[in-house]
């Protein structure tokens, strides 16, 4: 925030004609008000929420959701191709874990994606987190399946436990893992979520545990009993397949050359409906270049919806893109992506770790002048953009990522409970209202973000 500011000042000390926001105001309000009316992303999103469902890479859902969203972009007006990406194919199959001792009781849970199948029974040894789990004697460990009950704190810190838990109870001799779900809150719904495995390594089948089942057993066996317990699960890896990023443009009308992106992940997982994460995310992507197209209001830049395919299990479409790409990113005004559900959100994140000290500072000057435009929505705060842009914004083109309230997220995120009910109308036309007004004067204002380098970029 305080870079922010310092831009702020270094920026405005310079002579300006006319500010950024006192361009494009009269400009921004229409995309609001034009958005404030619009039930068309709603209506798309429950036709992709209830009607495709879950879109895992890899899956039918997905190839089916790509091919309904490009026939209808091009219904739009818009300008649609899609670019090949080659995911994996993880399918997970039947599931199951039971508490054996010291009751019985089938248990909530949900396998972590990617994990290997198989089928273990063992005595469980619950532990918080990996500093506990490393202070046991690897006798205690050797043959059992260990529990991670690490509370949640933010999805940032805790979020690592479910990644690695498989291989930190792996390499101490454990047969299987478990975690307790990586989730804000929970009414008994397990969260599923991506895990990874390491080489030289022993593979084991890891899973989520509800947050209420979690707890349980971790107080069953810190009051001195024997919990046993049998995993289940038939999850195959049936290797890499092609998919794809979906792309809708406008033309620019007079830098058709540059490009102001805005985008989402269109994959989810296989439960619930992937309507926080991220089909809301998508039909702000997609409605923010309909509304303008809409409007007629023609940019200067081009205008560029990227809807990236497997971001939940690999990122291969964020890194695809930045690959076939990477001989134009320095033509990249600007890349926006929202990925955190569809609380209202009150500005961005700006994402500036690729660009040196000068040019960062100009950035950084010129984005607090589209925050004054977008007021009152208008914060404007250094953070992390995402994870589909990541690799492009690591090359030097600014990210932003769309500030949402996340408030409510986690109490759904990766579960069968995301689904289209939990969609507010009002909250989805705020969103792509803000996510059009920002693309749109990213596009039309004639100053560049990072200032050219060459001739080829100056034009």
């Amino acid at each position: 925030m305080l870079l922010l500011l310092c831009a702020t000042v270094t920026w405005a000390a310079e002579p300006v004609e006319q500010r950024v926001h006192e361009r494009y105001g009269e400009q921004v309000a229409r995309v609001f008000e034009a958005a404030s009316t619009s039930a068309v992303a709603y209506e798309r999103l429950r036709v992709l929420c209830d009607e495709i469902g879950h879109r895992i890479s890899g899956s039918p859902q997905l190839e089916a959701a790509i091919d309904w969203a490009a026939a209808e972009m091009r219904a739009d007006g818009l300008v649609v191709r899609t670019e090949e990406v080659m995911v994996p194919r993880w399918v997970r199959g039947a599931e199951s874990v039971t508490l054996l001792q010291p009751v019985q009781r089938e248990l909530a849970m949900v396998g972590l994606g990617m994990s290997i199948g198989g089928s273990v029974r063992a005595e469980v040894v619950a532990v918080r987190d990996f500093a506990e789990l490393a202070a046991l004697p690897d006798e205690a460990i050797a043959g059992k399946i260990v529990l991670f009950d690490t509370p949640f704190s933010t999805y940032g810190e805790t979020v690592g436990t479910r990644g690695g838990a498989a291989v930190e109870a792996a390499r101490r001799g454990a047969v299987g893992a478990l975690i307790r779900s990586v989730g804000s809150a929970s009414l008994n719904t397990p969260h599923t979520g991506a895990m990874y495995y390491e080489d030289g390594v022993p593979q084991i089948p890891a899973a989520a545990l509800s947050i209420e089942h979690a707890s349980w057993l971790h107080r069953l066996a810190d009051s001195g009993q024997t919990v046993e317990v049998e995993l289940s699960m038939s999850a195959e890896h049936q290797g890499m397949v092609p998919s794809r990023n979906l792309i809708a443009e406008l033309p620019g009308r007079e830098l058709p050359d540059e490009v102001v992106v805005v985008s989402c992940h269109y994959d989810s997982w296989d439960v619930g409906q992937g309507a926080q994460d991220d089909g809301a995310g998508c039909l702000m992507a997609w409605e923010a270049l309909r509304l303008i197209q809409e409007l007629d209001m023609v940019p200067r830049r081009t205008l560029r919806a990227v809807l990236y395919t497997n971001e939940e299990n690999g990122l291969g479409g964020g890194k695809a893109y930045a690959e076939a790409h990477a001989d134009e990113l320095s033509l990249h005004q600007a890349m926006i992506e929202s990925d955190i559900g569809n609380g209202i959100a009150r500005g961005f994140r700006v994402d500036l770790r690729g660009l040196e000290e000068p040019q960062r500072l100009r950035a950084q000057g010129l984005l607090w002048e589209l925050g004054q435009a977008l007021a009152p929505w208008s914060e404007m705060v250094a953070g992390y953009s995402g994870a589909d842009i990541g690799p492009s914004v690591a090359q030097g083109v600014p990210g932003l990522g769309v500030a949402h309230d996340s408030s409510l997220y986690f109490h759904i995120h990766h579960t069968e409970a995301d689904t289209f009910d939990k969609i507010v109308l009002e909250d989805l036309q705020h969103n792509a209202g803000l996510v059009a007004a920002a693309a749109w004067v990213l596009a039309e204002m004639p100053e560049r973000l990072v200032e050219p380098t060459n001739k080829r970029q100056r034009r």
